[in-house]
């Protein structure tokens, strides 16, 4: 990778941010399973990248 390709990505806590939006929001996942973003007991999510996201629970994941 090169450096200019390098400074196309922005650090971690660029993306904590936009998902602290989802901050105590309740979801059904596409596996079906419900997650609580930012609750003490919350599920994990997978999300899989590509032509459309993918969002499933970490046991569904695997």
């Amino acid at each position: 990778m090169t450096k200019q390709q390098k400074k196309q990505y922005q650090p971690t806590e660029a993306l904590r941010q936009v998902l602290n939006i989802l901050n105590q929001q309740k979801f059904v996942l596409d596996c079906g399973h419900h997650v609580t973003f930012n609750q003490v007991l919350g599920n994990d999510i997978t999300i899989r990248n590509g032509k459309e996201l993918q969002i499933t629970c970490s046991e569904c994941r695997y």
